[in-house]
Formats: C-alpha cells, structure tokens, sequence
C-alpha cells in the first residue's frame, strides 16, 4: 500500500485525473464505507466527459485497527479507481489522536476529538489544498452512489457556469434547532453538505479559512454557528461572491447518506445487510435514479409503508449517532 501522501497527489497529477474524491475512512464507518467505495463504479464505467478513468477515489485510511485494514483495505484497493493512504506511521510520529482531546482551529474555536482518529476539519483544511485535479470533492465514508446520473449533472453545472465555485448533492438552509452533540439551541447557517461536495481547485486559493467548525454570537445572543465546511463556504459566498450548484429533486434518488457513520457503535457484520436494504427502503423507495411517474409514486409509496415498519429499529441506530462517541462513554 502507498505511505507517502504527497507521493499520492503528484501521481494523481501525472495521471491527468479531473476530479479527486476524498473520502476518509475510520474502524467506525469502515463497515458502511465498504458499500459506499464499490458503489463508485457506477461512475467508473460510464464511458462519457467526467466519467470512466477521469477520476480518482482517494481513501485515507484514518487510524484504521490491523483487522479492519487486514478485512477492507486490499478489497478497495484493488478496484481501478482507488488510491489508498494509511496515516498510521503520521500519527504515530505525533501525539495520537484521542477522544476527549483538544482541538483549537485556526479560527481559534476550541472543541473537543470524538474518537481515536484525525478530525475531518483538520484533515480537509490540510490535504485537499494539495490536490492538483481541476475538481477536489469530499465524499463521506456513509454516502453510497445508487445512480451516477447526479454526478455527471454536478460536473456539468461546474463546467457551464463558470461562477459556480462548488457543486454538491444536497443543501440546508439556515436553519433555528436545538443541537444534540452541544445540547443548545444554535442558529445552524446554511451548507452545501459535505457528504459529497466537488469544488474547483481555486477555492483553496480563493479562501483562506479553515473547514473547522466556527461559532459566532449575534446581536440578540443567539449561538450562530457554522458546520465543518459551511464557514469556509459562508466566506467563499460572502467575500468572493460565488456560487454554489445542487442538483434538482429529481435526482433524490440516486444517492443516500447513512448520517453520522463515523458515530456508529453498532453496525456490525451481521445486521449491516439488513439494516442498509432497510434503510434504503425507507429512505429511498425500490428504483434508484431519475423515474418516470410510476417509479416515483412506487418509490413514494415504499417509502411510507417501509417507513411504519421500520421506524424503531432505524431510530435506535439514528439516536446513537446523534451524541459524540465520548460523551456517551464517560455519562
């Protein structure tokens, strides 16, 4: 397996790759990554602009246990569209990770680690201005790929509007909601969510914040805060007056994110086939992709059927996602 990850970036620049996808994988979200790498092939074979060998699916295996590399890692690295990196020797040359442990951002917000791993904040700030490729995406280790279609319109929208700084697969307005990791009630700005976010390499250059989590207080004394990403985002929009691209409602169907998988404590190998055909069930429908009226009032329908059925058992898995892993361990 390749060490070196600056070696990474200059062979991916050599390859003359488009788009870099940056995904991070943890010994938590390992077993969901396992269906979200593979499902990338659906892209790697649709031989058009953007597709087939145009990309790289760059995993960087963060703090992964000797099992879980042993079990995963020479799978995903022998599809053709993957390149792997394994920070084991980098945290070990410094203070290794730990939850519970102090995190100050260049924004200068303190927060604290939630597991035995690198933070996606400090790891997005850090690599993804290294990458070379015309397009850097984050792609979360929970988002499976259903139908490529939303892809290709996502790079097209960054192809013809060249105004367009970024393009993901799905967005949030700012929104008033009480948040169960810091139990308050915050002002929760806008993002395009990073679960699968493709910018253009300026944006690194353009903006110097970080991708930390940055909170503010406004006027009234409300906690306004921003999300990994959204503060960066916020000073792309504001400061450099970009835009960003989401694909329409018709396009709901061709991906999924699990939520939170790097929160995950009990998705195992024994209930994670049933629990995703669950999930997808009652999250998607039975047709993945754009549909015609009939797929879609199919889809609709399973959906709520699924939905009834199925609610308990995928509120357990969602409720213990919505704590940090250590606040829970020392409660």
């Amino acid at each position: 397996m390749e060490a070196d990850l600056y070696g990474l970036a200059i062979k991916i620049m050599e390859d003359k790759k488009l788009v870099t996808l940056f995904m991070l994988v943890t010994d938590r979200d390992c077993i969901i990554a396992d269906y979200a790498i593979k499902s990338y092939h659906k892209i790697y074979v649709r031989k058009t602009e953007f597709g087939f060998q145009d990309f790289v699916l760059y995993v960087y295996l963060n703090c992964l246990s000797e099992e879980n590399k042993n079990k995963y890692a020479k799978k995903w690295e022998a599809f053709p569209y993957t390149l792997m990196y394994d920070n084991a020797a980098k945290v070990e040359s410094t203070d290794r990770p730990y939850p519970g442990q102090k995190i100050v951002s260049p924004e200068g917000i303190e927060r604290s680690r939630d597991d035995f791993a690198e933070s996606y904040d400090e790891l997005w700030t850090d690599e993804l201005k290294k990458f070379n490729t015309p397009f850097v995406a984050t792609a979360d280790a929970d988002f499976e790929i259903l139908d490529s279609d939303f892809y290709f319109y996502l790079l097209q929208q960054l192809k013809e509007n060249p105004g367009h700084i970024a393009a993901s697969s799905s967005y949030d307005v700012t929104t008033y909601l009480y948040d169960t990791y810091s139990k308050r009630n915050i002002i929760l700005s806008e993002r395009n969510h990073t679960w699968f976010c493709i910018y253009r390499k300026e944006a690194f250059k353009l903006s110097q914040i970080s991708h930390y989590y940055y909170e503010t207080v406004t006027s009234e004394g409300k906690v306004l805060a921003y999300d990994s990403a959204a503060y960066f985002q916020h000073d792309l929009r504001t400061k450099h007056q970009c835009t960003f691209a989401v694909p329409p409602k018709a396009f709901e169907s061709s991906f999924v994110h699990y939520g939170a998988g790097s929160k995950n404590k009990s998705l195992n190998s024994r209930n994670i086939r049933f629990y995703r055909k669950v999930f997808l069930l009652s999250t998607i429908g039975l047709f993945y992709g754009r549909g015609n009226l009939a797929k879609i009032f199919i889809n609709t329908l399973t959906r709520k059927i699924a939905g009834k059925l199925f609610s308990r058992y995928l509120n357990r898995f969602t409720k213990e996602r919505s704590v940090y892993v250590y606040d829970e361990a020392n409660s």
